[in-house]
């Protein structure tokens, strides 16, 4: 059916089957070329537009698996290996002893060349994840890391943008970048905003010297949090993400206690809570009507949206980790990359229960690969869900079905800490150099791409160790 041997020639699969494969339903053969394509014996039919990106080389006689997270709960890391990932981490904040995160230490790396910069987004939540890893341990860096968040608010922006949404800054230098880039990026206030707050929570003597931070950032975002700015991974423009809108909803929260607390004026405390419902009121509109979370209007299936539910929770119910639409959101997400991802196939061929998560659908950015970082936050998602369902969390039966799809077995909490296991587990199997993890894996060959040790996986594997730990030693409520 597939293809027979003459004379030690392949022949191409038939037309007929070829057409018969549905396009939702190709398997990539993964070449790149017609040629190469018919040599190989399977079929080659170009798509444009491709907003799913469909493979145009692809079998006639495979079918989809389909991936399960179904798997036992068993640690990913040990303790040696966790402390490894903590130590990587570390090397990348305080960059030359600027108190700047660098994104990466490479200068070099496939499409995106040099990553030896500091990212506004990427630095405030790496500091928020190393207080959360390190507590009181985290006092020396993230003073130096307050002093350079002040340092770069007070200088006059290049770029004719506010320099509060400025993306990234020269190391050390510490003044913006000022090649051409996607500006602004309007996430960084309110990221830095709840960071300091968890800082001053922490060593609540700060506390006033952060409200003077808090207030600037906070005062832009009440003032601006409806203006258009570059998505996630800088490349679409919209006024309306959810990234930006749940994010930013969180810090507004936040601001105004510590407004009325730290600052002791209740005008901005409730200039910030107003800020906050209006953003509340458009948060229900990127619900899909089949039941998912979008990220935009033009940029619909995002795992942005992941980052999002875990980085802007407030534990009060919006979007919480065991809502339908959260679920929704990551069964359909699981499922794209699943069908997406050759590696996820090969998973799901030979019964290991997993999927790597990508950015987006149709992501073609080095090829359009599995991110290391995305699927640490899908991992810390199914914890935070274990966790919640022990603390006697409910879900309605269609969350409750949904769940039981992608796991294959009952919802229970250590079903949900085995899925999350799961994830880590097939991500960890890609890693060839002890704990060292770039940007991206091949999705055909499982091969490590794009730029090395990269600081926000880091961060986002911490939190997903982290909030293991808690889901596991959560003892389950009994009604």
């Amino acid at each position: 059916m597939f293809r027979a041997a003459v004379a030690g020639l392949l022949i191409p699969a038939a037309a007929v089957e070829c057409e018969q494969v549905q396009l939702g339903d190709r398997v990539d053969c993964t070449r790149m070329d017609e040629d190469s394509c018919r040599a190989a014996g399977c079929c080659w039919g170009p798509v444009s537009p491709n907003p799913g990106n469909a493979p145009w080389c692809f079998f006639s006689n495979r079918t989809l698996q389909s991936c399960t997270l179904g798997g036992d709960a068993k640690e990913p890391f040990s303790d040696e290996e966790a402390a490894e990932v903590l130590r990587l981490f570390e090397a990348n904040l305080d960059a030359e002893g600027s108190g700047e995160v660098m994104a990466s230490p490479d200068h070099a790396t496939g499409p995106g060349g040099d990553y030896y910069y500091a990212w506004a987004r990427d630095g405030a939540l790496s500091m928020h994840a190393y207080l959360q890893t390190k507590g009181a341990g985290a006092e020396e860096k993230m003073g130096k890391w307050l002093s350079w968040v002040e340092r770069s608010m007070n200088q006059p922006d290049p770029n004719d943008v506010d320099i509060l949404v400025e993306p990234k800054y020269l190391i050390p230098q510490g003044t913006p970048y000022t090649g051409g880039w996607c500006r602004p990026q309007n996430d960084g206030p309110g990221l830095r905003a709840v960071t300091a707050m968890a800082f001053a929570a922490q060593k609540p003597e700060v506390a006033g010297k952060v409200w003077e931070l808090v207030r600037r950032n906070l005062d832009w975002v009440a003032a601006n949090h409806s203006s258009e700015t570059c998505d996630l991974w800088e490349e679409v423009r919209s006024s309306d993400f959810f990234w930006n809108r749940y994010t930013m909803r969180k810090a507004l929260i936040l601001g105004s206690k510590f407004a009325a607390s730290a600052g002791k004026d209740e005008a901005r405390a409730a200039k910030y809570s107003t800020a906050a419902k209006e953003i509340e009121q458009q948060l229900g509109d990127h619900v899909d009507a089949s039941g998912y979370v979008f990220e935009s209007t033009d940029r619909r299936k995002d795992t942005a949206v992941i980052e999002a539910f875990n980085v802007g929770d407030l534990e009060d119910g919006l979007f919480g980790p065991l809502s339908t639409p959260v679920v929704r959101t990551l069964a359909t997400l699981s499922d794209l990359f699943c069908k997406s991802y050759a590696v996820n196939q090969q998973a799901a061929a030979a019964k290991t229960p997993g999927v790597l998560f990508g950015r987006y659908e149709g992501d073609s950015y080095d090829g359009g690969n599995p991110w290391v970082l995305l699927t640490a936050s899908a991992a810390t998602l199914l914890y935070r869900q274990a966790q919640a369902l022990a603390k006697g969390g409910s879900m309605d039966a269609d969350a409750k079905q949904v769940l039981h799809q992608l796991l294959g077995r009952d919802v229970t909490q250590q079903n949900l800490l085995g899925a999350g296991d799961a994830l880590l587990l097939l991500m960890k199997k890609y890693l060839t150099n002890g704990m060292h993890m770039n940007e991206q894996i091949d999705r055909n060959d499982g091969s490590l791409k794009s730029a090395k040790d990269l600081t926000w996986n880091y961060a986002n594997v911490l939190k997903a160790i982290a909030a293991r730990k808690a889901a596991a030693a959560t003892e389950t409520l009994v009604i």
